[in-house]
């Protein structure tokens, strides 16, 4: 007997950290049905079919699975249900599902956005440290147990590295991770904020976090010391930073990624580094990633690491959380819609649908 509750479906593996939710809130409210299909032909074929019904939401709840049907765009999109009402996922970013093709359908996208906020600018918090001390030259020296390496290195470091006390850091896109960046460089290593973004903070944060803003991505390059990226990507994104943006700023300047790989032109930023334009550089995400570029790996001067700004536990157990709550909060008894997400991605898509 097909129940009556709302349907919602499962992509990637069973949740891990939250079972006393998932039994009491989620899974008492909701027919959860498990996709299981592994690769996108199938999947499409699973839609074209109904083979899941008509369901009320889908439910990523971790990152690192449930990918296996690659982008949802216009060729995926419009097989759904017109019954899915949210497509709660777990994961900060969003650049592999067209959010607005979602709204346009009146489906919600929300992310785990808050979930890896203290984790993310933790990480960039070291990268500024990094790019400023030179962290990663001393520690491969280090690693090679060799004497002379290790004093050279010793010597070296004194006289090419800097406090970050005092200098400017720019800081492009100023959302919650950028902000509590921002408080931590402040705060913890005396630098001095200024940003950009494509709307401006409200007075409070500015006088909060002594912070200054640029109307222009241009004008905020040209004065920072070290600059720290913190959008999104997408079409307006794409190479965000390339070689017109590194030539703008300042000569020994250090640039901090820990959004999106192809925000910045991998050949520009590589260009900038052996010029010695820009001093230092700092990324954990890469351009083709998983593929770290080989010229970058092998510079002393570049800080690497494999996409983990958001990796701690904390992280994963509110991502797969807050994809439940969110769901709960917009799904009704009868697969109706209630209310909206706690994090939304297309509010302003989706609000264009619902109006006409």
């Amino acid at each position: 007997m097909a129940s009556a509750k709302p349907t919602v479906l499962h992509l990637g593996e069973a949740i891990k950290y939250n079972h006393d939710f998932y039994d009491a809130e989620f899974a008492c409210r909701f027919n959860i049905i498990q996709a299981t299909e592994t690769d996108r032909e199938s999947f499409i074929e699973a839609l074209k079919t109904k083979k899941y019904g008509d369901f009320s939401a889908l439910f990523r709840p971790h990152f690192q699975t449930g990918g296996f049907m690659g982008q949802w765009d216009s060729e995926l999109i419009p097989l759904l249900p017109s019954s899915v009402r949210i497509f709660a996922s777990a994961g900060a970013g969003f650049n592999w599902a067209d959010v607005d093709l979602l709204g346009a359908r009146k489906i919600w996208y929300a992310n785990g956005a808050g979930a890896s906020d203290e984790a993310v600018s933790d990480t960039a918090l070291y990268m500024i440290l990094s790019v400023f001390r030179n962290f990663t030259r001393s520690q491969i020296a280090a690693r090679t147990a060799d004497p002379n390496t290790f004093t050279a290195t010793h010597k070296l470091i004194a006289t090419i590295s800097r406090n970050p006390r005092n200098h400017i850091l720019g800081i492009i896109g100023f959302g919650n991770i950028s902000k509590k960046l921002a408080h931590k460089a402040r705060s913890a290593l005396g630098m001095k904020i200024h940003y950009y973004d494509i709307v401006r903070a409200d007075a409070k944060d500015e006088e909060a976090l002594g912070a200054t803003y640029h109307s222009s991505l241009d004008e905020l390059l040209k004065v920072a010391d070290c600059v720290s990226l913190h959008t999104p990507l997408n079409k307006y994104t794409q190479d965000l930073i390339g070689t017109q943006q590194l030539s703008l700023m300042k000569k020994g300047s250090r640039l901090v990624n820990t959004a999106r790989g192809q925000v910045v032109n991998e050949e520009a930023l590589i260009e900038a580094l052996e010029s010695g334009h820009l001093s230092a550089a700092a990324l954990d995400v890469h351009y083709h990633e998983p593929q770290v570029s080989p010229k970058l790996a092998k510079m002393e001067n570049v800080t690497l690491t494999t996409h983990i700004g958001g990796g701690a536990l904390e992280t994963r157990i509110n991502f797969e959380l807050n994809a439940m709550r969110n769901i709960i909060e917009v799904v009704g008894s009868s697969g109706d819609f209630k209310g909206e997400p706690f994090t939304p991605v297309n509010k302003k898509a989706f609000e264009a649908a619902a109006s006409r």
